[in-house]
């Protein structure tokens, strides 16, 4: 016989699936979760008020790095070398050098100004070619000339043209067996030329004379390390090279010098 649900009686709750009585709310998850949180982080902290502290390490300090000795940029037996073809004569290295010497001889008097006639360097503009004058150091030979001595410092009468050896002299200025005068000796332009005149009847013009006191000035290569090659922007224009050619001193060989002239006046190489 069939049974009939009365609607007056509630019906017997039915037995839920096993899987349904473990389901975890949204609300008890979090409820859980907050608590487990606020418990750890008790438990560090207590933790830490407990624990007893190890003691720092102590990291040993670090080498120091061996100071590595420096290489000075003065250096002796170098000449200074042109190239007319990479010149443009911008006058770069003639202002540096005015500034250089003038402060060093005059600088209350040139405090204010730059006057390149304190130019040791003299960069000179012809047609189609601009040549660098400056004191080549030539010297003469024993055999032929009976000294060994450059040829101004020979016939100076007052020897006040001299050789700084290494070690002596003002570093940025003079030394590493360059040349330097001495104002003291030197008689000037007014009671002597004798320097001047055998630098320009038979070798260059590398001897100037300062517009105040009229002293005679020569290229003392800035003691080794020239002032010109260093403000210079055109890339091998001016270069600080070994002097020593064939036991002689040159700033450049007849046949090169040749080639670089023509080149500055045809921008082109020489063909034979």
């Amino acid at each position: 016989m069939t049974q009939v649900e009365r609607r007056d009686q509630k019906p017997e709750p039915k037995e839920e699936p096993q899987e349904k009585k473990t389901k975890v709310t949204r609300r008890d998850f979090l409820v859980g979760a907050g608590s487990l949180v606020v418990g750890g982080v008790i438990g560090g902290v207590v933790g830490v008020q407990v624990a007893p502290q190890a003691p720092p390490v102590e990291e040993a300090a670090p080498e120091a790095p061996a100071e590595e000795e420096a290489v000075s940029p003065y250096k002796a037996g170098y000449t200074l070398v042109f190239d007319p073809y990479q010149c443009t004569g911008c006058m770069l290295c003639a202002v540096a050098c005015a500034e250089k010497y003038s402060k060093e001889l005059f600088p209350e008097e040139t405090k204010n100004m730059v006057n390149l006639e304190f130019a040791r360097i003299r960069p000179m503009r012809f047609q189609y070619v601009d040549v660098v004058n400056v004191c080549t150091y030539c010297q003469l030979e024993e055999w032929a000339e009976g000294s060994s001595n450059f040829p101004c410092a020979e016939v100076c009468p007052e020897d006040a043209i001299l050789t700084i050896p290494e070690g002596e002299g003002k570093e940025g200025y003079y030394g590493m067996g360059y040349k330097w005068i001495d104002r003291d000796k030197c008689l000037g332009a007014d009671k002597c030329w004798r320097c001047a005149e055998i630098c320009e009847d038979q070798f260059a013009s590398g001897i100037s004379f300062d517009p105040i006191e009229k002293k005679a000035q020569v290229c003392s290569r800035c003691g080794g390390d020239p002032e010109c090659v260093k403000v210079c922007p055109e890339p091998m224009a001016l270069q600080w090279v070994p002097a020593s050619r064939n036991g002689r001193f040159f700033a450049n060989q007849p046949t090169a010098y040749a080639e670089l002239l023509y080149r500055k006046m045809y921008n082109k190489r020489r063909e034979l």
